[in-house]
């Protein structure tokens, strides 16, 4: 995995996610996150950013 690939953003279409940091030497136990109200959230481990795609619905799930 290219380094570059932590920095870009990862689109996903549910306001709650799991991130394991990708497996390999830069895994990481794996997390679950909920999106904040402005639909990101970023891993407390990897540092990943996840955004929530334009049309995927509230992303504070109500």
């Amino acid at each position: 995995m290219d380094t570059d690939d932590l920095e870009k953003p990862i689109m996903v279409t549910s306001a709650t996610i799991a991130c394991d940091g990708g497996g390999g030497p830069l895994g990481h136990p794996r997390v679950f996150l909920t999106m904040d109200d402005g639909g990101r959230v970023v891993c407390p481990y990897c540092s990943r950013t996840f955004v929530l795609a334009e049309g995927a619905g509230n992303p504070a799930g109500h």
